[in-house]
């Protein structure tokens, strides 16, 4: 008895002296807290177990480990503040984003987070100068350490085969191998849908018209972007930084939810037929509009990387006429402002007219970094410098709106507008005094968003409190526009009062969520 208590002190003294074995704890916390996953002491303890084993016994492939683990949770760390774990929005958005949009999300985080990934770097450094001495012989505590970063491997697979009766090592619950797993199937189902846009761009739309029965001479339809709705004044916000959406006459909604809380998953669900869970990209707004004898337009400050390799520009390429502001990878370095579209509607507006006419505008409008948007300017200061610009450029749009129905009005044709953005934003670093805003997924505010319809014959100011939902869209647009087709039903009037249930959203993991069991993210 006495001898076994002998050798657990010696073991114990030896982890106790060996300053290593606080070094390698605190480096397996950072970086299993880096890539966005619920944190776990226990995978934190194990892949600390496995450091120690391998130096023991491979120290070079554990310098390698550490080599490869430091870089990826440096880097993805202040990513993962502000967007989770990889899932497949965070790398769809990855494939559209274009270089001058990726370096202002790198300019948006706060230096904070830099910190932390220069720290982690530091230690990494750290660890791969030590020196490499002669090889040990097993000793007591290397065998548990091996057993239990074993038993840890498995502990997930093996708990699924219980539970659900499927057992694979892909799920192995070790962060550093969830990141790497979780990169490479979600950049495969991104190639996946890809292919599959390129695809669907090739067969044309199968819509059936039935009837059209226009109501107005222009339609015009302006995507927002990033626009929360409780940032609005005119749409409840404390700020008053709507001054024409809060006065105008027309229709404005006060809960309308987005089908998403990504740019491309959100408009695809929204302006496209869906099918068994997934848009018809050819089947949309725009080739409706086409079928109903519209003339097209579409018009965009969006960044394209291709002709149809993300879903909107799939959509805006079946327009009679396209322009793009931004050609992706090779962006106007300018970073052309939103107001440059009226220049081209108002081309639009003033060629003589032969049929209806459909315009389409998508809007930088709010997406981060808001103090791109507005270089640096704001009216107010509002907790940080990148939270009151955010406010400022939901003037901007409000001011774009205006100066858009303004030309409409001087056009002498009828018209009727629509404005509504594709999702929200989050709330970050709020107690840091280096607020900004980002795309998240977790809080009902992420799906809010305006939605207001401005006509020529509109006589009143009127809000509309009923819940109404983007899933709903494309009913909207048939009814709005007068094209009845065989494939679209409305389920109940729209524009109303009338109750229309509670809405469902998709989150990152393209996971269908009850919007009304999601948690506020108060300001």
């Amino acid at each position: 008895m006495n001898i076994t208590a002998s050798k657990y002190t010696l073991w114990m003294r030896d982890i106790t002296l060996n300053p290593w074995a606080a070094f390698y704890f605190l480096q397996s916390v950072l970086i299993n807290y880096s890539f966005g996953y619920s944190f776990s002491m226990l995978y934190s303890v194990a892949f600390c177990c496995v450091l120690f084993v391998l130096w023991r016994f491979a120290p070079r492939v554990q310098k390698g480990v550490i080599l490869l683990c430091s870089l990826l949770a440096a880097m993805y760390y202040p990513f993962q503040q502000a967007y989770g774990a990889p899932n497949f929005n965070t790398l769809l958005a990855l494939h559209a984003t274009n270089v001058n949009e990726s370096v202002e999300i790198l300019t948006i985080f706060p230096w904070h987070s830099y910190l932390v990934s220069l720290v982690i770097l530091a230690l990494g450094g750290v660890a791969l100068g030590r020196k490499i001495g002669p090889k040990q012989p097993w000793r007591r505590l290397d065998i548990l350490c091996l057993a239990f970063s074993v038993a840890c491997f498995f502990m997930t697979p093996a708990k699924n085969l219980v539970y659900w009766g499927n057992f694979t090592l892909l799920d192995v619950g070790y962060p550093v191998f969830r990141f790497v797993k979780d990169v490479v199937i979600n950049n495969q189902e991104v190639v996946q849908e890809k292919t599959r846009m390129l695809e669907l761009a090739k067969m044309k739309d199968s819509w059936t018209v039935l009837a059209v029965k226009p109501r107005y001479h222009n339609y015009v339809m302006v995507i927002g972007e990033s626009a929360r709705r409780d940032a609005l004044g005119a749409f409840g916000g404390q700020w008053n930084n709507t001054p024409f959406a809060s006065a105008v006459n027309g229709t404005l909604f006060t809960d309308f939810i987005s089908a998403s809380a990504s740019t491309q998953t959100s408009l695809g669900l929204s302006l496209s037929r869906v099918s068994g869970g997934s848009p018809e990209y050819q089947n949309n707004v725009v080739t409706l509009a086409n079928r109903a004898g519209f003339r097209t337009w579409w018009f965009s400050n969006q960044g394209q990387i291709g002709e149809y390799d993300t879903a909107i520009a799939s959509i805006a390429k079946r327009a009679d006429e396209v322009q793009f502001l931004r050609k992706g990878y090779y962006e106007d370095e300018n970073n052309p402002r939103d107001d440059t579209l009226l220049q081209m509607t108002q081309q639009v507006l003033s060629a003589p007219r032969t049929e209806p006419r459909l315009i389409v505008l998508h809007l930088m409008g709010s997406h981060p970094q808001a103090c791109e948007r507005t270089q640096g300017k704001y009216l107010e200061f509002v907790q940080s410098k990148e939270t009151s610009c955010y406010l400022y450029s939901i003037t901007q749009t409000d001011t774009l709106l205006k100066q858009l129905y303004e030309q409409l009005q001087k056009s002498g044709d009828s018209f009727s507008m629509v404005y509504f953005s594709d999702h929200g934003l989050t709330y970050k670093a709020r107690l840091t005094g280096g607020q900004y805003m980002a795309h998240g997924d977790a809080f009902q505010q992420n799906y809010q968003v305006p939605l207001m319809i401005m006509s020529s014959d509109d006589k009143a100011h009127r809000l509309i409190k009923a819940r109404r939902s983007a899933n709903d869209f494309l009913d909207f647009f048939s009814v709005w526009t007068g094209i009845e087709a065989k494939e679209i039903t409305p389920k109940y009037p729209f524009v109303s009062e009338q109750n229309a249930g509670t809405p469902w959203v998709m989150n990152f993991k393209l996971q269908k969520v009850d919007y009304a069991q999601l948690p506020d993210d108060l300001h």
